[in-house]
Formats: structure tokens, C-alpha cells, sequence
């Protein structure tokens, strides 16, 4: 059975759905490293005694400093105060428990947002409807060096992988039932059913990392830092009334922040930040992924563009522009903007997409920089 400690689980996603093989790793109350893979991405999760401490997918993905100067639960200088303490501490530390010290962010707001942004990873890896899992048993020690920036999102005492099943098992069904509706073939397996139809491998013993770092090192994606993102709206701000900055991710695009709409007001900012458009929906900003160029004009009537511009206050655009930000090869953000309320079509862009390029390049290089250095 798998819940012999000296075995490792290997299958099809078709064969075993992700929440089923978060239940079967709380259950077995074991540590170790899931490993998801599929023509498009990969994913990583880590367990330590059953409990989710980090999620990841080589989805571009925001900083923790990002979220909360986007979410104005510390302010920039405060964060670049805690970074420059990180970087001269001599030991690792991380940013989250810095802040905590510093008494700018309270530690329930900082697990609270740390468990968004795992629940937030493995919503989008539950949505794979292939590809193939490796769990691998692994002793995950208590701490160690973590050397890359994700290690802002590690959970030190871990989240409940049962109730991250269950909140997530409602969209497996609701893939499961598109899947089957276009014809598939194939059914997800219960975690009772593990050994009918998935490989079992036993490796004769527990796997030891020489540390945690070492799982997470091989993980390199774009990142958006606080001051990215600051740069990135401000950007925009001598050519959009009001703007939204959306992050992509693998099957949509989120909010992250915006200016222009009740500037300051906490209520708006949140709802920025929960924000969500389907990248197969019909809209300007999803154009602007497909085609990787800047998209401007009239926008048309589409669910995906009237839940955007009702987030953004109602008032219906005269013109529009959308401009995809590029990290090297990848596609990591894009700008939205327009000119309301004043019903006025926008000016030349150039300039906008030039400085765009600019951060857009600056994002890249500093995934070269040595994940030593601190990255808000």
C-alpha cells in the first residue's frame, strides 16, 4: 500500500485526480514533494507530515512584497526597510517574519495571504486535465537555507491538505463534468482505489534532500516585485484616467493592482485583487496575451470585457488599450488603461511601450540575479 513510508506514487492525473493525492498525502501524514507535469508547465507542492508548506508552477507569479504593497498592507518604504534587513542579516531569514517583528503586518494577515497564494497555485494545477504526478517520501527538515525568493510563501507550520482538498474537489467536478461533456474518456479514481491502477514504486527508503532549499532552487520563473509593479502602473499613469495591471497565469489573468478607480480605497483595491478573466473568454486583454502586441480600440460587449470595466467603475470607455509586459520569452503581465471618465480617445502609445520594455527587461535580468539577494 502507499502508506508504507518507503514508497513513492506515481500516475496519470486522468487516473488520479489532485485533490484525491492531497487526501491520500494528509491521510499518510507524510513529507516529502509532489511533482506535477504536462505539456504546458510544471508544478511543485511540498509536504511536510501531511500538511501543504508551498505550492509553485512555473506560471509567472507575483512576490510576497508585491501583494502586500499592492494590497496597502505595508507601505513601500516599510518593505524596503525589511529588505534591506534581510539582506544584511547573517542569517537567512524571511521577509514575512521580519515584517512580523517590525510589527508592520500581524502574523494571521501573513499566513492568511501566504494560504491564498498556495490555494491560489493549486487552483490552477487542479485545473490540468492531463499530465502526470510523482509523489516522492522525503524527510523535510524543520529548517535550512531556502535559497530562492519563493521562499517568502513557505508555510513553517503548513496548511490542512484535507481542507485544501475539499475547497478544491468543487472545481475538479466542474472540470471533470466539462471534460465529460466533450466526450473523454477515462474517470478519476478515489483515494481508496490508489493500487487498482497507479504505479507504486518502493525505493527502499525514505529520500533525504541535503535541504529544503534544494527542492525549491530548480524552480526559476518571472517574478513581479513590489517595485516592479509600482513601476508598472505609474507607467501608465500619464496616459490612462484609470488602469488595471493584470498578472497571466496559466488559464486566466488576476489583478494585482490599478489606479484611477477611488484611488486609496481599500474596498476597490481587494476587489482588484480577486479579479479573475478567463483567458478563452473574449476580450481585449486576453487578445493581447494571444497575440503577444499592444490592442487598442472600441472594446466590444463581451461578458470578460463588462466584468472588467464594472470593476474599474462602470463607465463604458470611448477607447481602450491593452499592452502585454515581457520578461525575456515570457509574457508575465498586462497593462489595461483607458480614458474615463473623461470620454476621450487615447494618446499615442509608443513611449508607454517602450518604458514597458524597459521594466519588462528588468524583470528578466533579475531572475538572474543569486537568489541570496532579496527581491520585494
Amino acid at each position: 500500500m502507499f502508506y508504507n513510508y518507503s514508497m513513492s506514487l506515481a500516475g496519470h492525473l486522468s487516473e488520479l485526480a489532485l485533490p484525491d493525492l492531497l487526501q491520500i498525502v494528509a491521510m499518510a501524514e507524510k513529507s516529502g514533494r509532489l511533482d506535477l507535469t504536462n505539456r504546458d508547465g510544471e508544478g511543485l507542492i511540498v509536504f511536510r507530515s501531511g500538511r501543504v508548506i508551498y505550492a509553485a508552477s512555473n506560471a509567472a507569479r507575483e512576490t510576497l512584497g508585491s501583494i502586500l504593497v499592492c494590497r496597502h498592507m505595508v507601505s513601500e518604504e516599510v518593505l524596503h526597510k525589511a529588505l534591506e534587513h534581510q539582506f544584511r542579516s547573517r542569517e537567512e531569514r524571511r521577509l514575512g517574519s521580519i515584517l512580523v517583528e517590525m510589527g508592520a503586518v500581524s502574523l494571521d494577515a501573513l499566513e492568511s495571504v501566504i494560504y491564498q497564494q498556495i490555494q491560489r497555485v493549486i487552483g490552477e494545477l487542479v485545473k490540468w486535465r492531463d499530465g502526470y504526478f510523482k509523489f516522492e517520501a522525503m524527510e523535510i527538515p524543520d529548517h535550512g537555507e531556502i535559497a530562492v525568493d519563493a521562499r517568502e510563501f513557505l508555510a513553517e507550520s503548513g496548511f490542512n491538505a484535507h481542507r485544501i482538498a475539499l475547497e478544491l474537489s468543487r472545481i475538479a467536478d466542474e472540470a471533470r463534468q466539462e471534460h465529460a461533456a466533450g466526450g473523454a474518456e477515462g474517470a478519476v479514481v478515489s483515494a481508496a482505489a490508489v493500487g487498482a491502477g497507479v504505479g507504486v514504486e518502493s525505493d527502499g527508503g525514505v529520500r533525504q534532500p541535503s535541504s529544503l532549499g534544494s527542492i525549491l532552487a530548480a524552480r526559476p520563473t518571472p517574478s513581479l516585485t513590489a517595485e516592479r509593479s509600482m513601476e508598472l502602473l505609474r507607467a501608465g499613469e500619464g496616459f490612462f484616467s484609470r488602469a488595471v495591471l493584470l498578472l497571466v497565469e496559466r488559464y486566466g489573468l488576476t489583478g494585482v493592482g490599478q489606479f484611477g478607480v477611488r484611488a486609496g480605497d481599500a474596498t476597490v483595491d481587494e476587489s482588484i485583487r480577486n479579479l479573475w478573466l478567463q483567458l478563452g473568454a473574449a476580450s481585449l486583454v486576453a487578445e493581447a496575451v494571444a497575440t503577444g502586441r499592444t490592442c487598442r480600440g472600441r472594446l466590444e460587449r463581451t461578458d470578460a470585457n463588462q466584468l472588467l470595466v464594472s470593476e474599474l467603475g462602470g463607465e463604458w470607455p470611448v477607447e481602450a488599450a491593452a499592452l502585454p509586459i515581457k520578461a525575456g520569452p515570457h509574457l508575465v503581465a498586462v497593462l489595461y488603461g483607458d480614458g474615463m471618465p473623461i470620454a476621450a480617445p487615447l494618446p499615442a502609445l509608443d513611449r508607454l511601450e517602450a518604458r514597458l520594455a524597459e521594466i519588462g527587461a528588468a524583470i528578466a535580468a533579475a531572475e538572474r540575479v543569486p537568489a541570496s539577494q532579496p527581491r520585494g
